[in-house]
Formats: structure tokens, sequence, C-alpha cells
């Protein structure tokens, strides 16, 4: 068979998102939503200098990018590994083509259109008082599901490469500068900008070195730091970082963040389009299972490629996550009604070109060597983007994965899209949780205040992540955040369907994704945490993992055992709660989406607000 290079699969995307973003979206942005520059925007009408403020496109874009790029679309192409590689691709470039893109665009722009409301009011508002309770619900234990695996995923990638903690700091620095220059000094973005890029480049520059010099790159990794360190350090930066007005902290960090991680993206691009020159093929099979005859549709580990496939992977290709930082963050940044176009789809399409960046990093490596990395993820991201990237620079393929720049890199490149997607995860459940005590004062100013509620949160969090049962949330977080992508969906084709506009492109998306999103929870519920209550067999991970293996290997099921089967009990609750609260919202949001359709046409909304 014919060599194969990573150029093939990478030039690919860049052709479907480039048609995407020029053709089809600039379509639908005109024909759809039409903005209107002159139409003052949330940003304007309620300028506060904490949550709403006028901000630049470029800024914005960067914010929205870093703001919705986290570890989904670098971690989840990884079940390319079980199904082979053309499963996932074929996911990641028509489910960003038909559905990504879109639902981002319109989560934000429907906001923008109704003054910067978050999911909560809009859901009141458009669908019933039922579902926005319901919602509302959903979004706080989806928020701590994401707290649970990110905190501990922070942690263990600081205790990994501690060169990413430095990377991390001078990443802050370099953000609290840019927005002292930008918002204070009024100094133009472009010379803030070159003046924040300065200090990012001495503070990878130190990753390095002091990777080299103190915590040498070893395969496996080792963990140099004590996890518990890690996970405190990235408590303390996000809670900093959710309860700080978003101008100062939060915004102009994400937005120094945004370099080395988009840089991280072109390097990887830029490798796979060498890749027929450095030699660095494909070694990945196009198709795989672990049962002969089901390959590409089925894996023993993984579950059918539907309806898992498009939960599993779950950012590149679309994201409930989105949602929500569109409407409860940039919709009140936007300057203008036609920067929505490139911050909403824009933002979205490079996510994909991210997670096609990181699915080229594991198809170059080979299945003993992946068992060599222990089969985790994150350590087969690092070894993969270093060969690929390194053999771009002249490194050889077996010492690329040593060089302590390179690893010092793509460690903190790691940590940056967890970290500044986590801060905003803790701001978010603030509000949320703020949104949850609205109608009753006293349990408002008990939980709801700012700094309780986020601390909550991480708490929670936390707690779940050391102690292993993140391992039973992770698995109901693919279904619930791609049916919260479903949810918005619906909800931004119900305000199409108000204003009398198009809604075909929203409501074939939602319908599609909320059928597969309640599919998969339903898998996720009763064949995976079920079947493994009934047989006794219950999922666990870290601390509580060791310690109920060493119960069992002493010939007795005592107190871990039965604790760990009871949180495999309790998320098997959890995973039946979401079904319902999920079907709850989208038969409220379909009785309410015929309701509009079938109302007689009202005075034009726009022409209303005017």
């Amino acid at each position: 068979m014919a060599e194969w290079y990573p150029l093939y699969f990478v030039l690919a995307g860049v052709i479907v998102y480039g048609a995407a973003y020029f053709l089809y979206a600039k379509w639908y942005d005109k024909h759809v939503w039409s903005p209107d520059p002159k139409r003052a925007t949330p940003a304007h009408m309620y300028m506060d200098g904490i949550e709403f403020f006028p901000t630049s496109k470029y800024v914005l874009f960067g914010f929205q990018f870093k703001g919705i790029a986290a570890l989904g679309p670098i971690l989840g192409p990884f079940v390319g590994i079980h199904l082979g590689f053309i499963p996932a691709l074929i996911w990641l470039l028509v489910g960003n083509f038909f559905i990504g893109w879109i639902h981002d665009y319109s989560a934000l722009f429907m906001s923008v259109r109704n003054e910067g409301k978050t999911m909560g009011p809009l859901t009141y508002e458009l669908i019933s008082p039922r579902a926005r309770t319901a919602l509302i619900g959903f979004l706080l234990f989806y928020l701590i599901l994401i707290t649970s695996v990110f905190v501990l995923l922070c942690g263990m990638f600081f205790a990994l490469w501690p060169g990413s903690f430095i990377v991390v700091v001078f990443t802050i620095i370099s953000g609290l500068i840019m927005g002292l220059m930008m918002y204070r000094m009024r100094i133009p973005i472009v010379h803030s900008t070159i003046v924040g890029i300065i200090i990012l480049i001495i503070g990878i520059v130190l990753g390095g070195h002091f990777t080299g010099t103190y915590w040498p790159a070893t395969w496996p990794p080792k963990l140099y730091w004590p996890l518990w360190l890690g996970m405190l350090i990235t408590a303390i930066i996000c809670f900093i970082g959710a309860v700080t007005p978003i101008i100062w902290w939060t915004q102009p960090v994400n937005y120094a963040a945004f370099w080395p991680c988009s840089i991280g993206v072109i390097l990887i691009i830029a490798a796979a389009f060498a890749s027929p020159a450095t030699g660095v093929v494909v070694k990945l099979e196009p198709f795989y299972s672990d049962i002969p005859g089901l390959e590409g549709i089925y894996h023993s580990k993984v579950g059918p490629v539907w309806p898992v496939l498009p939960v599993t992977i779950a950012c590149g290709a679309i994201s409930g996550w989105h949602s929500l930082v569109g409407t409860s963050g940039s919709a009140r940044q936007l300057d203008v009604e036609t920067d929505a176009l490139p911050v909403g789809a824009g933002a979205m399409l490079l996510e994909g070109l991210l997670a096609l960046s990181a699915l080229a990093c594991y198809m170059v490596l080979d299945r003993d060597l992946i068992g060599l990395l222990g089969w985790k993820k994150w350590s087969c991201l690092v070894y993969g983007a270093s060969t690929m990237v390194g053999a771009m620079f002249g490194l050889p393929v077996g010492e690329a994965p040593y060089n302590p720049y390179l690893v010092a890199f793509w460690g903190s490149w790691l940590e940056l899209y967890a970290i500044t997607v986590e801060q905003m995860v803790v701001r978010f459940f603030r509000l949320a949780m703020a949104e949850a005590t609205a109608g009753r004062p006293a349990l408002r100013a008990l939980i709801g205040n700012k700094y309780v509620a986020s601390i909550i949160c991480l708490l929670v969090g936390g707690a779940f992540a050391y102690s292993g049962a993140w391992i039973n949330l992770w698995t109901l977080f693919g279904g619930s955040n791609q049916l919260l992508a479903g949810l918005a969906l619906l909800l931004t084709s119900i305000y199409l369907a108000k204003v009398k506009k198009p809604t075909a492109f929203n409501l074939g998306p939602a319908i599609f994704m909320i059928v597969t999103c309640e599919g998969a929870l339903i898998w996720e519920s009763f064949f995976v945490f079920l079947k493994k209550i009934l047989a006794g067999t219950p999922i666990a991970a870290g601390a509580l993992a060791d310690l109920v293996e060493a119960e069992l290997k002493a010939g007795y099921m005592g107190v871990y055992y039965y604790t760990a089967m009871a949180l495999n009990v309790i998320f098997f609750i959890f995973g039946v709660v979401l079904i319902i609260l999920g079907l709850l919202v989208a038969y409220d949001g379909f009785r309410s989406y015929f309701r509009f359709k079938r109302a007689p046409p009202e005075e034009a909304e726009e022409k209303a607000e005017e």
C-alpha cells in the first residue's frame, strides 16, 4: 500500500473550512441574520467596563477562540485510535461545515439581538419558565463536570511538564500588561501585542531552559510535582479569573494565550504540509476495530460509531460550550454586528483546524508506541507534535520528543488550552448560580455571590477530580456537552421563527444533535454505567481505583469498593436526569418553535428596536 502523509488530510481541512467560511458562512450571514453595522450592540448600550464593553474584533477573535478551544478538540480525536482516523476525519469536516460554525455564530448573534442576554433568560423568554429551570440545572451539573476534569488535567500537566508553569505565568503577565496598555494607557493594539508577544517568547524560552536543566523529558512522562500542587495552582488562577472584571484578567489573558496556541496549530499544519519531505508518514489504520468485521463501526472500549463518535469528539466539529462563551462573553463585547462573522464563525473553523492538527499528531504514531506511552492522550499528543514539528526543523525523529524546548512548548500548549477555558467555566458557574438563586435573596447572598459560588465550583469539582470520580463524569461529558449544542441550535431556530427568518439551516442540525446526544446519553447511562453496576465492576480512576484494586487483591469488597459502586449508581442517575432534562427542554422548545412558526408576521423586530 502506498504511504499516506498527514499533508493529504490537513489540506482537505483547509479547503473544506475555507469553503465553509468564504462561501456558505458569508451567504448565510447576509441572507439569514443580515447584520447592520449601524445598529447599536449591547457592548455600547450597556457599557459598564466589567461585562459590557466594545472590543476590537481582532482581540475579540482571540478571546473567542481561546474561550471555545480547550482540550476537547485536542484529546477528542484520539478516538481515531480505536475506530480508525477516517471516521474521525469525516465528522470533523462534515460536522463543522454544516453544524459547528452555524451554532457558534447563531448563538452569539441571537444574544447580540437580545440585549446580550445569556442562555437562561433567553430560554425563559423564547420557550418557557420550566425549560429555563431545566436548563439552569443542566448547566450547573455540566459546569461542575468540566471543572472536575479540567482541574485534574491542568494539575497533571503542571506536574508532568513543570516548564508549562513558567509559560503560563508569563502568559498571565503578558495578558495583564497588554490589557493595561490597551485599556488604561490607550496604546494601539499592534504595539501592545508586540510587547505581549515578546514577554511570551521569554516565557517559552525559560520554560524550555528549565525543562532541560531540571525536568528532562521521559517517555512515558513522570510526575515531577505532586498532583495536588498542580491542582491548587490551577484553582487559584481560575478563582482570580472568575471573580475579577473580565476586561482586566480573563479577556487579555485569553488574548495573550491565543498567540502560542494558534502558533502551535500553524506549526503542526506546516509540519503536515512538509511531511512528504520530512518522511513523517501516517501509521494508523483508516478503519479499525478490536472485533474483526466491524472496522470503523464499533469498538468494545468506545462503542458504536453513531451515536458515540459525534459526542466523543466533543469539540472541533461542534460543542455546546461555545454557546455559553458566545452568549455570556463575546456577545457583550461585540463592537459592531458585522464583527460577528469573523468572531463567531471564524473562531469555530479555526478550532476545526486545531482538531485536525491533533488528529494528525496521533496518526503518525503506531500502536506499539502508543502502548509504550500508556495509551495516554496527552502523552501521545506531545510526542506526536514534537515528532512532526521537530522533523520539519531537521531534528531526527527519535530525538525530537526529547528536545526540552519542544516538550516544554507542547506541554504548555496543552496547559494553556485547558486553564484559560477553566477560568471561564468557573465564571459561568457563578453566573448560573446567581441566576438559579435569583428569586431567593437570602440564598443568593449565601451561595449566589461570586466568591462563594466560585469556591463551590472549584471545591466540588476538585474533590471529584482528586478522588477519581471524574472518570464517571467524563463518561457523561460528551453527551451532555453536545446536547447543550443541540438545545442552543433549537433556541436560535425559535428566535429566527419569531422574527420570520429562514430556520432550516439551524433546525436541521438541531434535530440531528438532539437525537444523537439523547442516544449517546442513553448508551452511556444504560450500556456503560448500568452494565458495570450489574456486573459488580465499578468504573474508577486515580486514588480510588488503587484502593479498590488493593481491596480486591486482598480478597474482600470493602468501603472503597462500595464507594466506587455508589458513585457509579449516582452518575447513572445523573445520566438519566440529563436525558429527562434534555427531553423537557426539547419538548417545550419544539412546541414554542411551531407556535412562532404558525403565528402571523409581527412587526419587524429590528424596526421596533431602532
